[in-house]
């Protein structure tokens, strides 16, 4: 029988999950609950459970804290998340620790939790009966994607020999074909870092990998094969037989069309895409590669986000527009460095952002090297990180900066870093007192003009342009509390109030506060204020 292990900071949840389901049925056992990450650690240590069902958000140590320590402990152990947060904050770092599953408390039924258990209880016992033949697969799907690049790494520097070519085969690459196109897609670092956080963009770019490699299958119009690049994100291959019945440079972009669009619509990120021209035989490839790569540099002052080259060659493209309302009059380079001092000392972000985009604007004028652009505005960012003493994520970020491939990129990410910076800078000067309450007034504001949604850590936090690890553990040092305890006394304060209204029912009250499921608002509102609803209504009558 496998062993459970259940971890919740809430006792009636921890009662609530023992009663869902028939554990012993389905063949497991509760060997241990705890109500605390550190509980959790030692009695993990003591009963070796198989399978842990925990909750995110507790004091202390955190749920993702916790499988953390215990995947270090026990790296075959199986994770199934519980969290009142539907955000991809939570999920991509569930994905990350290798979770079976995700489940909102808000939604948890008995279905979706036995669902989950079968699964990791099925994977449980399937690693036991093939551990060796597991971990061999686990390998080889590590080192593919670094087995392609070095494949292709290869095949551009001229290695077209027998040998190379079979390395490829094995790969499950081999292009047949005589004809050829080559495609190079960007990620947009802005977008990546606006939505999740820089320290994700792998997991985003392995996330875009994927589905490019899905696309891939399903793509008619010939065979293409998918590298991930070290530099360009990724790397397409068209190998196809020219027939006139099929525009191939058409067919091409609707594959990057449909990619762009599901990144978007699945991951809500921004996919830039630039094709190359027609050409025939492997020997050509590295020559046609090199040439699309210094035509897609000779783009990063243009506007959109597909582009392709013709056989001609290709027209200087027009520059995107940056900042319709600025003026055309910018100040001297060299007096833009004492004016942004001034500006970050004076903690004036509408100043900051106004230098950036005249710098981006003058860069745009005259023409400037891509590498001087972002050569540029990472000294600007250093030098805001410098006067400010804030340097979370400093280095990713400088790093990533350098991947850029757009002006309007490189500026929107200067721009929210410096937004950051500057946020920081404040909350590190403001008085203790004075401090908390100007930051509590503005979370405040956003609680109250959201109180009918699912208010999360990452919303509170892209309204404030704050990474939310960074706020989370701000956030926490100021008001005393987590975010989630914060968000959820709040309401319940404003719960009290509406229960004042005689006309309002239990139910209107909590739809109106964001909780879709009236009994998991009975729950929040009985721990924080003593009573259900309907006893805290009778007491109001008396």
């Amino acid at each position: 029988m496998l062993k459970v292990m259940l971890v919740d900071d809430d006792a009636p949840m921890l009662r609530y999950l023992h009663k869902l389901i028939p554990w012993k049925e389905m063949g497991l056992a509760i060997a241990a609950t705890a109500q605390s990450g550190v509980k959790a650690l030692e009695q993990f240590e003591e009963t070796q459970p198989h399978l842990v069902v925990t909750d995110i958000g507790m004091p202390k140590m955190d749920g993702l804290e916790l499988a953390a320590r215990l995947r270090g402990l026990r790296p075959d152990v199986r994770i199934i998340f519980l969290t009142c947060h539907e955000d991809f904050t939570y999920a991509r770092s569930a994905v990350q620790l290798g979770a079976d599953d995700y489940l909102i408390k808000d939604e948890l039924t008995a279905d979706a939790l036995r669902a989950s258990v079968d699964k990791a209880s099925r994977l449980i016992r399937l690693a036991e009966e093939s551990a060796v033949q597991s971990s061999y697969r686990e390998e080889v799907t590590r080192n593919r994607e670094v087995l392609q690049r070095s494949y292709w790494h290869r095949i551009v520097s001229g290695d077209l020999s027998d040998a190379s070519l079979d390395a490829g085969r094995r790969l499950g690459i081999e292009w047949r074909e005589s004809d050829f196109m080559l495609g190079l897609v960007h990620i947009d670092r802005a977008s990546i870092m606006r939505q999740y956080g820089l320290k994700d963009a792998p997991l985003i770019r392995y996330g875009v990998y994927n589905i490019a490699q899905e696309l891939a299958q399903t793509f008619a119009a010939g065979r293409i094969t998918v590298i991930a690049d070290e530099r360009r994100d990724l790397i397409c291959i068209m190998n196809y037989r020219r027939n006139l019945a099929v525009n191939a440079q058409e067919a091409f972009r609707g594959f990057a069309a449909e990619l762009r669009c599901k990144a978007e619509d699945y991951m809500r990120i921004g996919i830039g895409f630039v094709a190359g021209c027609e050409f025939k035989g492997l020997a050509e490839l590295g020559g046609r590669f090199a040439e699309l790569q210094r035509f897609d540099q000779a783009l990063y002052y243009a506007a959109g986000d597909v582009h392709g080259m013709t056989a001609a060659g290709a027209a200087k493209p027009a520059a995107a527009p940056l900042a319709p309302g600025a003026g055309s009059a910018a100040p001297k380079r060299s007096d833009m460095r004492e004016a942004l001092i001034r500006a970050c000392r004076d903690r004036d972000e509408s100043d900051v952002m106004r230098l950036f985009d005249e710098f981006a604007l003058a860069c745009a004028a005259d023409g400037t090297p891509l590498g001087a652009v972002v050569s540029q505005f990472s000294q600007w960012v250093r030098l805001l990180e410098y006067e400010t003493g804030y340097e979370e994520d400093s280095a990713t970020f400088h790093a990533d900066l350098a991947l850029t491939a757009r002006l309007s990129e490189t500026l929107r990410c200067a721009q929210d870093r410096a937004r950051t910076i500057l946020l920081a800078g404040i909350m590190q000067t403001d008085s203790a007192a004075a401090g908390a309450q100007v930051k509590l007034s503005l979370i405040d504001r956003y609680i109250t003009e959201h109180l009918s949604e699912n208010i999360s850590l990452v919303s509170a936090a892209n309204y404030l342009y704050m990474n939310p690890s960074y706020f989370s553990r701000y956030f926490k040092k100021l008001a005393g509390v987590n975010f989630t305890d914060y968000v959820n006394r709040c309401k319940m304060d404003v719960a009290k109030q509406l229960m004042k209204n005689r006309d309002m029912t239990v139910e209107m009250i909590s739809d109106k506060l964001g909780y879709s499921d009236r009994t998991y608002f009975s729950k929040v509102f009985k721990k924080y204020n003593g009573a259900s609803p309907a006893e805290y209504k009778g007491s109001m009558g008396k």
